[in-house]
């Protein structure tokens, strides 16, 4: 029997991957980008509708309760991405952003094998419980220049870190709400290390500094989206997506 990702209860219900609010405010027929894994198929691209990108994961419990509030919660910041003009976030806007997209690669994880799953039974229930993201996770937001449709891709990236006996596991998700971009990057070591341990990674060369903009870990209290420079349609998010290297 299936059971909710977040709970343990038996699902009865079905969530919008692509929140619906939200694909209905975007106005447009274009069809998403979805990158994941159907069945026992090998991970691949393909378009998807809009409307409904349903997962079978989670419970009515869930589904119709703090998440329904998260979504009630984030709505606001999100309607204000889509004015076109420059959106202050202050520490309360940003972590409950932060929150959203952390649900969001959660539940859009679950269209891969479950056997490749980063998130455990057992983080997804913490996160339920306290509504705090998981220790070493980072958050970008950009501007999606000329993209108008949906795009959402997930994959592991996995490297040495500086002691070779501590493996480092990571798993990256990029998604975009028309002009809004986002990536999240989840990191965990096999062997437990100190909170307050650096962990550098690699990316590829691009204009990250001009285009992206990190809300979580908080590192100021009033982050200005978007940047003068963004990114360039679909082309632009494939790069985001594929921007990071092996951790080391």
């Amino acid at each position: 029997m299936r059971t909710c990702i977040f709970c343990g209860n038996s699902v009865n219900s079905k969530e919008d991957a692509w929140p619906l609010w939200l694909v209905r405010r975007l106005g447009n027929t274009e069809k998403g980008i979805v990158e994941g894994q159907r069945g026992k198929q090998t991970p691949h691209s393909w378009k998807a509708s809009k409307s409904p990108l349903r997962t079978g994961n989670v419970c009515k419990s869930c589904n119709n309760g703090w998440m329904s509030d998260l979504e009630n919660q984030v709505k606001p910041i999100i309607e204000s991405f889509l004015l076109g003009e420059q959106v202050s976030l202050n520490p309360c806007d940003q972590t409950t952003l932060a929150v959203w997209i952390c649900k969001n690669a959660m539940v859009c994880e679950t269209f891969r094998l479950e056997s490749l799953w980063f998130f455990t039974s057992q983080e997804r229930k913490l996160f339920r419980e306290s509504i705090d993201l998981p220790l070493h996770t980072f958050i970008w937001i950009a501007k999606s220049v000329g993209f108008t449709g949906l795009f959402y891709t997930g994959s592991d990236l996995s490297g040495i870190a500086i002691k070779p006996i501590n493996q480092v596991n990571a798993y990256i998700t990029t998604m975009a709400f028309g002009p809004i971009a986002i990536q999240i990057l989840n990191l965990k070591m096999v062997n437990p290390f100190p909170q307050n341990m650096t962990i550098t990674g690699n990316p590829q060369p691009g204009p990250w500094n001009q285009t992206i903009i990190q809300i979580w870990p908080i590192t100021v209290d009033l982050v200005l989206w978007p940047n003068e420079i963004g990114l360039n349609g679909e082309l632009g998010l494939d790069n985001f997506a594929r921007r990071w290297g092996p951790i080391k």
